[in-house]
């Protein structure tokens, strides 16, 4: 961060801090209402029947349908003041009431100076509104009570709280703007910032489907968007009380609640990278729909009251407890994502401490209340990471590109030296072809007596082999892992390039991949992969040379295979003319191939079930790749087909009825590369 931005944010906390402490901006000397007298009244009763009625002291303000029976109708609340002289000498005067629910009339010495909400048939609720009403000094009374009387009307659940405030209207009015901005319009501008958020994320999970979490992260932003509607809907424009029922606008405030916490722990569950399970899903779904169509089943707005909190304390708490286990699960595996997603959730927290120890606490009433602030920072938060994660993808990306092309001028200008030097020395070329062939001898002796030329015998598997080198010793190598006559474990790997030198590497790195395999066969398989990858950075260190490949797995009927940058794996169940590829619906499991610092991954295993006739194919790239006299492809899709429709019961049988497919297509043309076949048959 730049200095100047440092200070920047240094000024803006201090606002922030400054506001919410002391957010007041009115003068001691104005009227403050605290206390009140009431009555019941009638829906179709006036002031002057009111203003006659027997009020008792109200002690509490707070739940007014309680003095009701049926806790439905109208409370009359009374107070007698006489204003100070100096107050009266304000040019204007105003009355500034805080909050006030369902729906008032106020009354100053029998006139009206204003309402807010709407009283039945429609009824609609004004709680989130700051009522500011202008007071005529004609109507008031020098050296006599003044009587303010205002009209409530309760259903389930009424109030008045907060400020109740008589002054100069040009003090009260900056009181009355910044509540306004608090309770409404701040709420607007971050529904308006959430849209556009959610609609961005949105737009970037169509360009890339595969980012799923980009999906439910926007749609949980477009749905608290919607939620944010409950704090400013009477604000927008054309907005009238009968546009909709506030029965049913409830209702739906309250749906989103559910919603959110559907997308929002579908997020974490992509963004955690955690597995997938039908029965979470059914059970978070069911959590999400139930209380959804139970909202709409009320009829009367205090049915709706009498259970829409039992519900979120039934049905909220699950999509809180999965979501602490996800992101406890991922702590535990050391999961980069789950750290970044604890710091992120900082803001949140902090607005819940904030509230429990300084309205708690140290009791400051006028202190503003942060908990509505914690989940839009928690999601900005989210954002952030997001944006921040996206970019270091594409710095990533560059800086992967620059040092390629780098490598690629490095080996320009080496082949180009080379060629000079190999011109100035072409007399030595026969004495250094000599010695090659008799290196070349040698390396293809040793890579047949350590590399498997043929498929090993077990209880549990029939294997099919087939290997053939482009030229001399191979780059592609095999290896079976046996115990007790049983197999539990094979791969197949590639090493990039031909000649002696790859030869040699794939000796080397056998041994690198078997000692791994047998040390850590109870370990996570993609760990395994890991372990073989730093490994074999360090070997490969000074040489240009990497590895794809593919580990598997065997245990009783279940298999577990990793894939390092190799060619597909594929499956034959027993009795099927459909050939699987092994492969995840939803994330790729390809990871990077070894041996290159560069381009460390991280290799996600994928775990399936052989039974009894299942039949496995793994084979090197020179199969897809060849070409015949046309210049085409075998490809991917005639590998299948030939799996599909190989002859024979064994597994030798299959692959030798594979590599007659192959050899048919190919004619007459040379190998293009080394070629190996390997089929694994579940007995």
């Amino acid at each position: 961060m730049t200095k100047s931005n440092s200070i920047l944010c240094t000024v803006i906390a201090f606002i922030l801090v400054t506001i919410i402490i002391n957010p007041s901006t009115v003068q001691a000397q104005n009227y403050y209402i605290k206390e009140w007298k009431y009555a019941v009244g009638e829906c179709d009763q006036d002031y002057q029947r009111a203003i006659q009625l027997s009020y008792k002291p109200l002690e509490r303000t707070n739940d007014l349908h309680l003095l009701i029976s049926g806790k439905k109708g109208f409370i009359w609340l009374r107070h007698d003041f006489d204003l100070s002289y100096d107050i009266t000498q304000s040019p204007v005067l105003a009355l500034l009431i805080e909050r006030i629910m369902i729906a008032d009339q106020t009354y100053l010495n029998g006139v009206l100076i204003g309402s807010t909400g709407n009283f039945p048939p429609n009824f609609f609720s004004g709680w989130n509104k700051v009522r500011l009403y202008t007071i005529p000094k004609v109507l008031l009374k020098h050296n006599a009570n003044n009587t303010i009387l205002i009209k409530i009307y309760v259903n389930g659940e009424g109030s008045i709280s907060g400020k109740v405030i008589i002054g100069a209207y040009s003090q009260l009015e900056h009181e009355y703007d910044y509540l306004d901005f608090i309770n409404s319009r701040f709420n607007a501008i971050i529904s308006f910032l959430f849209f556009l958020v959610g609609w961005y994320y949105i737009l970037m999970f169509i360009l890339r489907k595969k980012d799923k979490e980009n999906m439910y992260f926007g749609l949980t932003c477009l749905a608290f968007s919607l939620y944010l509607f409950n704090f400013f809907i009477t604000r927008l424009p054309g907005f009238t009380y009968e546009s909709i029922p506030y029965l049913l606008f409830q209702k739906i405030i309250f749906i989103l609640i559910f919603i959110i916490a559907y997308f929002l722990t579908n997020f974490l569950m992509k963004y955690l990278e955690i597995s997938e399970s039908k029965i979470i899903n059914i059970i978070l779904l069911i959590s999400m729909i139930v209380p959804s169509l139970m909202f709409l089943i009320p009829n009367t707005y205090q049915t709706f009251l009498s259970i829409r909190y039992r519900l979120l304390l039934i049905f909220l708490p699950i999509f809180a407890l999965y979501g602490i286990i996800i992101t406890i699960i991922s702590l535990k595996k050391r999961k980069r994502e789950a750290y970044i997603l604890i710091i992120g959730s900082i803001p949140f927290y902090f607005c819940i401490f904030w509230d429990l120890i300084v309205h708690n606490l140290l009791k400051i009433d006028d202190a503003i209340y942060l908990m509505g602030y914690g989940f839009p920072s928690f999601l900005i938060s989210l954002a952030g990471i997001l944006a921040i994660q996206t970019v270091q993808y594409h710095n990533e990306v560059e800086e992967l590109n620059v040092t390629l092309e780098k490598k690629v001028e490095e080996r320009t200008r080496q082949l180009y030296e080379a060629n000079q030097e190999l011109k100035l020395a072409l007399e030595q070329i026969t004495e250094h072809q000599r010695i090659a062939e008799k290196d070349m001898f040698m390396a293809v002796n040793v890579q047949k007596s350590i590399v498997p030329q043929k498929a090993p015998g077990v209880n549990n598997y029939d294997i099919g082999l087939y290997a053939k080198a482009m030229s001399g010793v191979s780059g592609d190598f095999c290896d079976f892992y046996i115990e007790n006559d049983l197999l539990i474990g094979a791969g197949l790997f590639d090493v990039s390039g031909h000649g002696i030198a790859s030869g040699l590497l794939t000796i080397v790195s056998k041994s690198i991949i078997c000692r791994n395999f047998m040390n850590y066969r109870d370990a996570h398989l993609g760990r395994v992969m890991e372990y073989i990858n730093q490994e074999l950075m360090l070997e490969l260190e000074n040489v240009d040379n990497y590895l794809t490949g593919i580990l598997l797995r065997f245990k009783d009927e279940r298999v577990e295979y990793v894939n390092a940058a190799h060619t597909e794996l594929l499956l034959k169940r027993y009795n099927s003319d459909t050939v699987i590829t092994c492969t995840h619906r939803e994330k790729e499991i390809k990871g990077m191939f070894l041996g290159k610092s560069l381009l460390q991954s991280n290799y996600l295993p994928l775990q399936f079930t052989l039974k009894t006739g299942d039949m496995l194919l793994l084979y090197s790239d020179c199969l897809i790749e060849q070409k015949n006299n046309d210049a085409e492809e075998f490809g991917f899709e005639r590998v299948k087909d030939a799996f599909r429709t190989a002859v024979g019961n064994s597994a030798q049988e299959v692959c030798n009825s594979i590599v007659e497919s192959f050899n048919q297509f190919k004619g007459s043309v040379d190998l293009a590369d080394d070629l190996t076949i390997i089929v694994i048959k579940k007995l």
